[in-house]
């Protein structure tokens, strides 16, 4: 039986969201969680409990040497009575419980066949699922029975947005859970960050060229060889980041070196890593990352998934980017908690011209700002005010759902204006004064708590869809495939008892609406003062 005392709460959640997905008819559930929550932990639990109930083969699809090798060990260590085995190169596992499969060893149509004829799969997993949208994939899936409802099929990634634009609605069919990076910070499961921008004076990133809505990375790493980049980041690396252990990202394997010989010129322990690097040597260098023989590693895009060195503090953002998710991506690699460590540091080259991600893009619609030296979390708590009183509800008025159109939580208002999430056997719920918010939580029985004093109305809903999420068992956003369904006859039968008219149109989202709104009201519209 499945050990559940090692999960943490939000990955017992996540394994329950999937498994419920599939019970509710859905077939391709995806799971959103930033890097360093433990999506490989979730994914293998979630194959052994699979092959638990389903008493069928599990496959893995992974597209690198380091996410697969990093499966393999997770799931054998999580279920050891398991035959984990690989499906890539020369290795052709194929009578295993659970095969790690690389997807471009499964693009050759007979490598394919033999996994298919090995017979008795039932679920494939995606690692990094952002990447489906690729057609290897997606033949990949296609021949596994995953869009055919033969198969089950569950994705896993940090971010489901891709750079280029690409959209993936046809097919992850709903995100059934996810966390915010904020919601980690706030609980210890990562470490807080800050940034400060590295200008680079002769850098014109105005005149490099674009390619899928971002810097097409060879004219980039011309751009940057032309400046005098690595000169001034190895400067200013030595004043910033000091002792710290740090990865680099760079656009090209040419810059990679550049960085690293001016790194090693003021005396920084440093390697390099690439796409052409041979596995027997990245192993070396990874070990003697891990020992301090080497401070930093520079790195030409290959240690933005699946690379696990939780005691690294600074990341160099040396490939400027004007894609959010690539620079989620890169950063997580350096907010994962180690002993000792207080924060992670993020250097990002900048220089003329052109809009780059920056830290606010880890928590979008949560930061307005983030001022200098500041963290994360400071500018968050910075712009919740929290010298503000504490708050007397004077006129709540009623306002226009469209407010909420830009969040994914299913927000609801009472009946007097009051504005709340469903968040398990409560309610999260803002409550007003003179023009600024408290976020509260009122439980289903016992006295209401605040968690948050005087804020701005849309840093008051960011806090309190974080506070929300915490709460939720199940998936609650507002497109959460529940909510499309037919009510069933209690639940039809509750509301009417409730006075709630209800039809045969109704789905089973607007009915529980409905009674959410029927019973908020009742709880906070006799606090609400009108007309004070």
């Amino acid at each position: 039986m499945t050990d559940k005392m090692h999960l943490r709460p939000y990955q017992r959640e996540a394994i329950d969201a999937v498994f419920d997905a599939w019970s509710g008819g859905m077939q391709r559930p995806a799971v959103v969680l930033p890097t360093g929550m433990g999506k490989t932990v979730i994914f293998s639990h979630l194959a052994m409990e699979f092959i638990e109930q389903h008493r069928q083969r599990v496959v893995v699809l992974v597209h690198r040497d380091e996410l697969a090798d990093q499966a393999i060990s997770k799931i054998r260590s999580i279920a050891p009575h398991l035959r984990v085995g690989k499906v890539k190169a020369s290795d052709n596992e194929i009578d295993a419980d659970v095969m790690v499969c690389s997807v471009q060893t499964l693009a050759v149509k007979k490598r394919l066949d033999s996994v298919l004829w090995s017979g008795g799969i039932g679920l494939v997993i995606t690692d990094e699922c952002h990447h489906v949208a690729a057609q290897t994939y997606l033949n990949v899936m296609a021949a596994f029975g995953c869009f055919s409802g033969k198969t089950y099929a569950a994705g896993f990634t940090a971010t489901l947005a891709r750079g280029d634009g690409v959209g993936l609605g046809d097919v992850w069919q709903d995100v059934v859970y996810t966390k915010s990076i904020l919601y980690a910070i706030s609980k210890g499961y990562l470490t807080d960050v800050r940034g400060k921008s590295v200008t680079v004076g002769k850098l014109d990133l105005g005149s490099v060229k674009r390619s899928g809505g971002d810097y097409q990375s060879g004219d980039l790493g011309r751009a940057l060889e032309d400046s005098d980049m690595a000169d001034v980041l190895s400067t200013a690396y030595r004043e910033h980041a000091g002792d710290r252990p740090g990865v680099v990202f760079t656009p090209t394997v040419a810059t990679a070196h550049g960085v690293a010989d001016a790194f090693r010129g003021v005396s920084i322990r440093t390697a390099v890593i690439s796409g052409e690097t041979p596995r027997e040597d990245r192993i070396k260098i990874y070990a003697a990352f891990r020992t301090g023989e080497i401070q930093v590693l520079v790195n030409c895009m290959v240690l933005t998934e699946g690379f696990d060195a939780p005691w690294a503090s600074c990341a160099v953002i040396a490939r400027p980017t004007q894609s959010a998710p690539l620079y989620v991506q890169m950063v997580g690699r350096v907010l994962r908690p180690w002993p000792g460590k207080k924060d992670a540091l993020v250097l990002d080259v900048v220089g003329t011209g052109g809009k780059l991600s920056t830290l606010i893009d880890l928590a979008p619609g949560q930061v307005e700002s983030i001022g200098a030296g500041e963290s994360l979390e400071e500018a968050t708590l910075r712009e919740a005010d929290p010298d503000a009183r504490s708050c007397v509800v004077r006129d709540i008025k009623v306002r226009d759902l469209d407010l909420f159109a830009g969040s994914s939580q299913s927000w609801l208002v009472t009946n007097a204006g009051v504005m709340f999430i469903p968040a398990g056997e409560g309610e999260v719920f803002l409550w007003e004064s003179n023009d600024t918010f408290d976020v509260c939580y009122a439980p289903k029985q016992g006295r209401w708590e605040r968690l948050h004093n005087g804020m701005s109305m849309g840093t008051a809903m960011a806090w309190a869809e974080t506070e929300a999420e915490e709460r939720m068992p199940f998936n609650t956003t507002k497109n959460a495939s529940w909510r499309k369904k037919k009510p069933s006859d209690a639940q039809k039968n509750f509301a009417q008892n409730l006075g709630i008219q209800v039809s045969d149109a109704m789905r089973s989202g607007e009915i529980g609406n409905e009674i959410s709104v029927k019973l908020a009201s009742r709880k906070f519209d006799k606090h609400v003062r009108r007309n004070a």
